[in-house]
């Protein structure tokens, strides 16, 4: 992006309409004015009082008795006669007292070390991203070109002029201004609102490095001082600089009434694929520009449409739990809603996801089934953020962490809240397109099976479901958790303690219960729940399958499921079953990598051939394909994959199995085990 500047400052296209003081106060021969005196000589010396502290308010350019009032105030300090007239003697008091405060600008040249900290800065307007342009400090002051500052300033309809180093905003008549207490020392520039200068300021001249070009920067502090007193108000923090409009700021709570949208229906029409990629590429983080999330904005509606999970949720969850799109188990595992990232162990726990994809289908599919059905065990009062922050999440600030993202992600839009389902137990959403589970699909995988400790082989089961139920996860004993440990719990209610809580933890009430059974039936007194106790008294009738240990397989689809309390993927072996992946080794399955996998380039193509005559699909960092080899056959990888959703660039059905290449510049393979 190019940017046209001149010298001292930006090139405007209109000319200052209205008179403002230049930094040279020098006049030539300048009138006698005096009460009802009208125009642009009557603007300069209302600016002149207000800069001396003698406050005329707003420089109208209608000598009034305010104005009548502070000259007389002003000759009486001078000791001319206070007749209240300008003539000749008063303007030059006046000169030399105003010349007197007007300094040269500061100039630095590129190489300069003076400019501390010169770094790119975010401005927003209404929670919307605008720019990202190159800040930096002086002396312990920061400084913001003013060309990106003007820029955001259209959004809210003001316009711009610049002359003399007078930069005046024009702001249009139905805009409120505060003139008040209107007094400044000494500067180099001049900030002025409708002509009337409200500040004097030390600019500093230096290359902006966006632009190869030199430019105006104004001290950061003094802006927001002048853009108070338009209503627009300000919070900067070293590194963002967030604008709110009077209208948006005395607004009811957008994080409030976000939290009251019934999630059950899909986001107004301005969220698209392409504009939540917009968004995510220009959105902030750690002073970062751009979520390597962007490119899933198909995903995200695809999920919707789907599901029947309003899309602007998703990505302002997935933004939340992944400070967008950065943390070590997005990067690392897939994971981008924080499942089975337990406080203890987050990193080492948290569950692993197959494609960035399928976890938002995952998502999708879990919220609307087990936490927006009234029908369902999670469900917190209301299908909305208010309702699910009942039992989602342990942080207390979760729901206005995403209503908060949520308005800003309406805002880039130009949306807003009005545009959203308001929950009523009235509401009659539209259903879901789907209630079944999604799956990955895997193109030629294959693994090989390891022994498990409590089975003769590795046990299957015809569904996820079953397995999770069904299947012993381990030693239950004080500490563990999750709906085995449900499963024992709701059995020894049923035996010897019906005053037992049932809530999926193993802690001393459920151990003392497990004793006092353990004690009644002859059995040894340990407090824990045994793999013999599960078979005989928990699932009396299993009649489980197993393969055989070491046992060559092959993979054609994952699911994510539990095991235990711990979220794990669950594959399906071709004409067997599910099975717990932890029980299979991978020998061909790969996490196809973007050659820089936090930047926003993190979707990958597919092409039909070596030669990358046609593109077939598009993938993205992290997505599981299947190999021959982790090598290149020249400039080129040969992978094998499947169309998981229509998010994939290909008009061919989920579950179609293609063979494609990808260049060796785009991707780097990471093996799965």
């Amino acid at each position: 992006m190019k940017f046209q500047h001149l010298v001292a400052g930006v090139t405007l296209s209109t000319l200052m309409v209205c008179s403002v003081p230049a930094v040279s106060y020098a006049q030539a021969a300048p009138s006698v004015i005096e009460a009802g005196s009208t125009g642009s000589e009557v603007v300069t010396l209302q600016n002149d009082l207000n800069a001396l502290g003698f406050t005329v308010g707003q420089a109208d350019g209608i000598f009034g008795p305010k104005t009548e009032a502070e000259v007389e105030a002003f000759q009486t300090k001078h000791k001319l006669t206070a007749n209240g007239v300008v003539n000749t003697a008063t303007w030059n008091a006046l000169n030399k007292a105003v010349s007197a405060l007007v300094v040269k600008p500061i100039n630095l040249s590129k190489s300069s070390t003076a400019a501390k900290n010169l770094e790119v800065k975010h401005i927003y307007y209404n929670n919307k991203l605008i720019t990202s342009p190159y800040g930096f400090t002086y002396n312990g002051t920061a400084y913001m070109p003013i060309w990106y500052v003007m820029s955001t300033l259209d959004k809210e309809g003001f316009t711009h002029t610049w002359s003399n180093n007078v930069w005046n905003i024009k702001v249009p008549s139905s805009t409120s201004v505060d003139y008040s207490s209107i007094k400044y020392g000494k500067g180099s520039m001049a900030i002025a609102i409708n002509g009337t200068v409200v500040a004097r300021v030390m600019g500093i001249t230096h290359v902006d490095p966006a632009s190869n070009s030199t430019t105006t920067f104004m001290p950061i502090y003094n802006v927001i001082q002048a853009l108070d007193r338009v209503g627009i108000h300000s919070d900067w923090n070293g590194n963002t600089w967030k604008m709110t409009s009077s209208a948006q700021s005395t607004a009811p709570s957008g994080a409030a009434a976000y939290g009251n949208v019934d999630l059950r229906y899909p986001a107004p029409s301005s969220i698209t694929a392409d504009s939540i990629d917009a968004y995510l590429s220009k959105s902030v983080y750690n002073n970062t520009v751009g979520s390597p999330m962007t490119g899933l904005g198909a995903s995200f509606m695809d999920a919707q449409r789907t599901y029947g999970v309003d899309a602007n949720y998703l990505v302002a969850h997935a933004i939340e739990e992944t400070g967008n799109g950065t943390s070590a188990i997005a990067q690392q595992k897939n994971n981008l809603f924080g499942y089975g990232a337990y406080d203890a162990n987050a990193g080492a726990d948290a569950g692993v996801f197959p494609s960035d994809d399928y976890a938002i289908r995952f998502q999708a599919w879990e919220v609307r089934n087990n936490y927006l059905d009234p029908s369902s065990s999670n469900y917190g009062g209301s299908p909305t953020l208010t309702g699910m922050s009942v039992n989602y999440a342990s942080d207390p600030g979760w729901a206005s962490n995403v209503e908060s993202l949520m308005g800003e992600i309406s805002s880039f839009v130009n949306s807003s809240v009005k545009d959203y389902q308001t929950y009523s137990p009235s509401n009659t959403p539209p259903a879901p397109s789907s209630t079944t589970e999604p799956v990955y699909y895997l193109n030629g995988a294959t693994g090989s099976t390891e022994s498990n400790p409590y089975y003769n082989g590795v046990p299957y089961y015809p569904s996820v479901a079953e397995g999770q139920t069904d299947m012993f996860p381990g030693p239950l004993e004080s500490g563990s958790f999750g709906d085995s440990v449900k499963q024992v719990q709701q059995f020894l209610k049923s035996t010897v303690d019906a005053s037992l809580t049932v809530d999926g933890q193993y802690g001393t009430a459920t151990e003392t219960a497990v004793k006092r059974f353990e004690a009644a039936h002859n059995l040894p007194q340990d407090g824990n729940w045994s793999f013999s106790m599960w078979e005989t008294y928990i699932h009396p009738d299993d009649t489980t399958s197993t393969l055989p240990a070491n046992e060559p397989v092959k993979i054609d689809q994952i699911a994510e499921g539990m095991a235990g309390g711990y979220v794990v993927p669950w594959y399906h072996i071709e004409n067997v079953g599910w099975v717990d992946s932890q029980y299979v080794q991978l020998t061909n399955v790969y996490r196809l990598m973007a050659a820089k996998p936090t930047s926003t380039n993190t979707n990958i193509p597919v092409y039909s051939d070596a030669a990358g005559t046609a593109k077939v699909a598009t993938l993205h960092s992290g997505d599981f394909v299947v190999a021959a080899s982790s090598t290149p056959g020249g400039s080129m990888y040969q992978i094998q994959f499947a169309i998981e959703s229509s998010a994939s660039g290909s008009n061919q059905s989920p579950g179609t199995l293609l063979t494609g290449y990808v260049p060796a510049t785009s991707a780097t393979f990471v093996a799965q085990q």
